[in-house]
């Protein structure tokens, strides 16, 4: 019973927390004023032990270490608060704010509801990384992607900031498809690496060789468009109406105009509208028509289909950006 109540004392003491931040090889501290006083002090957090034991390993083991005297241990009043340098006040604030909620932040009108702002939740974000508070660092990233829209220079930054891979392939992704294509000054944000990276894929990718008036992209790009089956609409041997040569899953074709838009970036366009390269502007599909091995939806040549562009970018993304995205893959599995 008395080991009970010591464990029970022991996740539930409160500890003293002093915030500082660095300025170069200098410690300085911050200080507010009190309404009450005119007195000048330091900022101080007096907050319960348990969730910071139940959350980080960092903060687990720091506790756990062997300490002195009562009277000089770390945390236990606020003559000895544990000193945490390099870090705002404004960030900490933030992450108690989840650690610890109050029913005024959680309670907006009939609604149970943790409410942060946007650059709260970046702090929560930030500080759950860094000291590995899994739990929290997950919850503050759903918060962020599904309640805030970020621009994909902004998307890239932060998930390089804070290891996040699913929004580097989506703001690398954005960059890549987006019509027009990015402010150079805008991408020069990234690093010339990354903005060069980028553009190079942009200028490979089949949807950035697409012109305003000429879409370029492989027979295997040419999807049913009465469905959203990922699967190419041609699954068979095809010679070209016009010029007779063989028209393989890889050929180049191309169709004069930007065509209609069918999603992020799929285009729809008339089946015998579709041009070979190889016998310039003739019509491999002219007679032709085929059945969805999908949806069994049958695509004459008076038909639209689907025209998936973007398949060569994401090659390419993965090719330049792929070992990042996975180190901080690993680093969510871990």
């Amino acid at each position: 019973m008395a080991e009970d109540m010591h464990s029970s004392e022991f996740y539930w003491d409160n500890i003293f927390i002093k915030v500082r931040r660095h300025y170069g090889r200098l410690s300085v501290a911050i200080y507010i004023s009190s309404s009450n006083d005119v007195q000048v002090e330091d900022k101080l957090f007096c907050v319960p032990r348990c969730e910071f034991v139940k959350s980080s390993e960092v903060f687990a083991d720091m506790f756990l270490l062997p300490s002195g005297p009562a009277s000089a241990v770390e945390g236990r009043d606020r003559e000895h608060p544990i000193v945490l340098e390099g870090y705002k006040k404004g960030e900490f604030a933030c992450l108690l704010k989840v650690m610890y909620p109050t029913a005024e932040s959680l309670i907006s009108g009939t609604n149970l509801d943790l409410s942060l702002e946007k650059e709260e939740w970046v702090s929560v974000l930030k500080l759950s990384t860094i000291w590995n508070m899994k739990r929290i660092r997950t919850y503050a990233i759903h918060r962020l992607s599904t309640q805030v829209t970020f621009l994909p220079m902004e998307k890239i930054l932060l998930a390089r900031a804070h290891k996040v891979a699913a929004w580097l392939n989506e703001g690398v992704t954005s960059l890549v498809n987006d019509v027009p294509s990015p402010e150079l000054e805008d991408i020069a944000t990234l690093g010339w690496e990354t903005a060069a990276r980028i553009l190079w894929i942009r200028d490979k990718s089949s949807l950035s060789r697409s012109t305003p008036n000429i879409l370029r992209f492989r027979r295997d790009d040419i999807k049913c468009a009465q469905c959203s089956s990922p699967s190419s609409l041609i699954n068979v041997n095809h010679n070209c109406y016009n010029c007779g040569q063989a028209v393989p899953a890889d050929a180049e074709l191309t169709f004069p105009g930007p065509g209609s838009t069918s999603g992020t970036t799929d285009r729809l366009v008339m089946f015998r509208t579709i041009q070979h390269g190889k016998c310039g502007t003739g019509s491999p599909f002219y007679s032709f028509g085929v059945s969805c091995s999908a949806c069994s939806s049958y695509s004459g040549p008076t038909h639209n289909v689907r025209i998936t562009l973007g398949k060569v970018a994401k090659d390419m993304i993965k090719e330049m950006f792929g070992e990042e995205i996975k180190d901080y893959e690993d680093m969510t599995v871990a």
